[in-house]
């Protein structure tokens, strides 16, 4: 008997079948969200579920329309997305149904009927956090602090600029971005305002990582890696690197642009 904390039927619920599935799948998801919102409330973690009365959805970041799955977003507080938009020239208001989740960088959780996934994502409507990551990395101090903390990452991280809510298949791995020169190869070809930046792990269902006893602790685990590259990349009034993105040149990493 399996001990996986969601079902083969909770990854097929919303493929067309029961609605009482769906409703389990629901509760499930919900659960977990809870315990792991206690959690990062415990440890600190400047996270705060989407502004929505109910935060578990079916919308995504990762792709346009409507998930087939489940999914919440984790991202900056309130106060924080009113002030982004606001720089963002986007007209808005103190009501939660005036922002947009797609424009602030999230550490999104994800069921699907393949999947369950944890990922941070970037889209290209949050060109605010990756023109700022850009502007970090041209300093060279930063370029290696980024390049420590992917290294001690574990090595399965799946990374890329791709769109969907499967891996893409085009994707590398943390192992790889932490050697060398890599890092720097591959965020050259990055383009901000169109490609989506993502780090993410994709558990097959029965994973025995998804067991009962141990999804909080797993998935608590992956968010805190995740939140440590999030930390490095979001935009804030103490970590704007704006002025240094407006110094890149024709290559958003070109060497020659780069400050020691």
């Amino acid at each position: 008997m399996s001990n996986s904390y969601f079902s083969k039927d909770d990854y097929n619920a919303f493929l067309g079948g029961s609605s009482a599935n769906a409703q389990v799948a629901y509760e499930k998801f919900t659960e977990l969200h809870r315990s792991l919102h206690r959690r990062i409330r415990e440890l600190s973690w400047d996270l705060h579920p989407q502004w929505q009365t109910k935060p578990v959805t079916t919308h995504t970041v990762a792709a346009e329309g409507t998930l087939r799955g489940l999914s919440v977003q984790y991202m900056r507080s309130h106060e924080q997305a009113l002030l982004v938009e606001r720089l963002m020239g986007r007209e808005s208001n103190q009501w939660s149904e005036s922002m947009d989740v797609d424009r602030h960088p999230v550490i999104e959780l994800r069921l699907t009927p393949t999947h369950f996934a944890v990922e941070l994502i970037v889209s290209p409507d949050s060109w605010l956090d990756q023109q700022n990551l850009i502007g970090k990395m041209a300093v060279q101090r930063h370029r290696q602090t980024l390049r420590s903390t992917i290294a001690s990452m574990p090595q399965d991280f799946c990374v890329g600029f791709w769109s969907g809510i499967e891996v893409g298949d085009m994707h590398l791995t943390t192992g790889q971005l932490s050697r060398g020169m890599f890092l720097d190869e591959w965020l050259s070809t990055f383009q901000d305002g169109h490609d989506h930046l993502r780090f993410g792990v994709w558990y097959d269902p029965e994973d025995p990582a998804l067991s009962v006893q141990n999804i909080v602790t797993e998935t608590t685990r992956r968010i805190g890696m995740l939140y440590s590259v999030y930390d490095f990349l979001l935009w804030t009034s103490n970590n704007d690197f704006r002025t240094f993105y407006n110094k890149v040149a024709t290559s958003p990493f070109g060497k020659d642009t780069r400050i020691s």
